[in-house]
């Protein structure tokens, strides 16, 4: 699908800023060493509020969830628990746009060539049916097209207007909305929803730094409510999860995906306490290797910062990226695909009904290796080396730094060697790639990895600069295993009672992902995650 790339940069850049200072947690949820007793109790405990349904975590799938409770429930009470002083998930920060179709029975074909057999049938024609309504779910809440971008069905393929999966039956299938900020409205979806939440506060009761400790169940396995902040909320029918990844939790990303030092990119509350009280509810678990992750992204020396969103990550053109061994490891210009041929690497771009075993470039942290698409295993640390020739070409974003050795960003040598012990890394190793890379260049065939012809740049000219890179991650997707009414299953396919999810919080999401398609769950499954609780489901 044509992406939106435009302001994506300094989007993130602003959410980096609010990230860094927002305390490390789950959203809706409370930090590792809180209480997370998983209490049994009866019908005769003592209440602290009751409500019809308690929604846990504030992002797009919390807020659908609960005003869906409110204008459809006739009446129904809702609970909406956010952890943080605000919600600082992933929803506050991402692009914002929502993917929709008017012909799901074309979608379809798309959606199940790309998330496989890994999800049920039936739950992939859940997700699709729901975002059949998204738009006039968003227009009937008071959105209006002035309001949004929108990517109309009829639009054709050209030159900046591309599917992500072309090799893929259908991919020009996808459309979306988004909201563009004009004329003083909203300027994205989470900031809409969150002024509709405010003008249902009669249903919504939305209460923030409120972390959830424990669901609680009656002796039956029943879902009867939370411990939230230390007190007891009731809920009569149904607690619905919204508690996004676990991107935030370092042991969990090293449990699941075997990588040491990933740093997230977005907000910094999905640590996961929402994954362990499901499972401490008899939750079984699915696609917990899957999510927006990784890429070897460039960090500040102390290792504090990204430049930007990883997105948009075409500095890494001028270069390569190397180990702490000295040598080339994988593809290393790791800008996702569609948005580097947006900024010119045109051979990222597949060619339609080519062979996704012999293509190259990145996919929501995906890549080819070995002629698989998958997530790879990066080490904890890597060196991004270019020369000044690279520099100023934009190895460096200007208005991030225009001094990056006095900033922190780089380390510099005047030659090969010199640049070799200030990384640490060892002088021949580092040496012998550069001759081989600059060989690839004079050649225009990257015979290693494959990079896109356009992007191999010499590196000869002193100085020489290296930046710190770490694996990034922007997501996580893994969860509860949901079915098509968004009941949370256990590890024998059966409904745990009253409890539902939406959103990443166990995302339909296995094999591939497609960009705004997080977002779409978040629409789809909020909706019937709610009408479900809502109907006893």
């Amino acid at each position: 699908m044509k992406q939106m790339v435009q302001n994506r940069r300094d989007f993130l850049k602003g959410a980096g800023a609010v990230a860094a200072g927002a305390a490390l947690g789950l959203t809706g949820c409370s930090q590792p060493g809180s209480s997370t007793s998983n209490s049994v109790t009866t019908s005769e405990q003592n209440w602290d509020g009751e409500y019809d349904v308690i929604v846990v975590g504030a992002g797009i799938a919390g807020m659908t969830s609960a005003i869906t409770v409110a204008t459809e429930g006739e009446g129904a009470s809702c609970l909406l628990l956010e952890k943080d002083v605000s919600p600082n998930g992933n929803s506050p920060f991402c692009m914002g746009g929502t993917d929709y179709t008017d012909h799901p029975e074309d979608v379809l074909v798309y959606f199940k060539a790309l998330i496989g057999d890994s999800t049920p049938e039936d739950v992939i024609e859940a997700f699709v049916n729901g975002m059949t309504e998204s738009l006039d779910w968003i227009k009937s809440l008071g959105a209006n097209e002035g309001d949004m971008v929108l990517v109309p069905e009829e639009y054709k393929r050209d030159e900046t207007s591309v599917g992500e999966y072309p090799e893929l039956p259908n991919d020009d299938t996808i459309t979306f909305f988004m909201f563009n900020g004009a004329a003083g409205g909203p300027s994205h979806i989470h900031e809409f929803l969150t002024d509709v939440v405010n003008q249902h506060s009669d249903a919504i009761d939305y209460q923030t730094s409120t972390p959830m400790e424990s669901l609680v169940q009656d002796t039956d396995g029943t879902i009867i409510g939370v411990v939230a902040n230390g007190k007891r909320f009731k809920a009569n029918k149904g607690v619905i999860m919204c508690t996004g990844g676990y991107e935030s939790d370092p042991t969990m990303l090293y449990n699941y995906t075997g990588v040491h030092g990933a740093k997230p990119i977005a907000g910094r509350s999905n640590t996961g306490d929402g994954h362990r009280a499901c499972m401490k509810a008899g939750a079984d678990m699915w696609h917990m290797h899957g999510g927006a992750c990784y890429w070897m992204a460039c960090r500040d020396l102390e290792n504090t910062r990204h430049i930007s969103s990883v997105w948009n990550y075409t500095n890494k053109r001028y270069g390569i990226t190397v180990g702490m061994n000295g040598r080339r490891f994988y593809q290393d210009f790791d800008g996702c695909g569609i948005y580097g041929a947006l900024a010119g690497i045109k051979e990222q771009l597949a060619a339609p009904d080519s062979n996704m075993a012999c293509n190259v470039g990145y996919r929501h942290g995906i890549t080819q290796f070995g002629g698989n698409w998958t997530h790879l295993p990066f080490p904890e640390k890597g060196w991004f080396i270019f020369d000044s020739a690279g520099l100023e070409a934009g190895a460096m974003d200007p208005e991030v730094s225009k001094d990056i050795v006095g900033d922190g960003w780089a380390l510099t040598g005047n030659t090969i060697e010199e640049l070799a012990e200030a990384i640490e890394v060892p002088a021949d190793e580092l040496t012998q790639t550069l001759e081989l890379w600059n060989r690839y260049c004079d050649e225009g065939k990257d015979e290693a990895f494959f990079r896109p012809a356009e992007t191999l740049i010499k590196i000869t000219q002193p100085p020489y600069y290296a930046m710190l890179c770490a694996p990034a991650v922007l997501n996580t997707d893994g969860g509860p295993v949901r079915d098509a009414k968004a009941r949370i299953l256990d590890p024998f396919g059966n409904p745990i009672p009253h409890l539902y999810s939406a959103g990443e919080f166990g995302s339909v999401w296995g094999q591939w992902y497609t960009g705004g398609g997080n977002l779409a769950e978040c629409s789809a499954f909020g909706r019937i995650a709610a009408r479900s609780a809502l109907a006893g489901e």
